[in-house]
């Protein structure tokens, strides 16, 4: 096993990225089936999908930040061959 997997051929990443999208979900359901007026849920809504979107951005950025020192790591190991 390594550090990066949990032994089931899955990626720490994909794990917390599939938490991340049930959260996500879940809240949206939440907020859709609560039992309020439908001027305060469409702003409940727009606030969730505003957080939503930054924490979206955010998690993109690390991932991002990840692959490419992976590449980087990866273009060291090639030229030391």
């Amino acid at each position: 096993m390594n550090a990066e997997g949990n032994g089931h051929g899955h990626k720490a990443g994909s794990v917390a990225l599939s938490f991340l999208v049930g959260g996500i979900v879940g809240a949206g359901v939440a907020l859709l089936l609560a039992p309020e007026s439908g001027r305060k849920t469409r702003k409940r809504i727009a606030h969730f999908a505003e957080d939503a979107k930054e924490k979206a951005e955010g998690s993109f950025g690390e991932v991002k930040e990840k692959v490419t020192t992976a590449y980087e790591r990866g273009k060291v190991l090639l030229k030391r061959d």
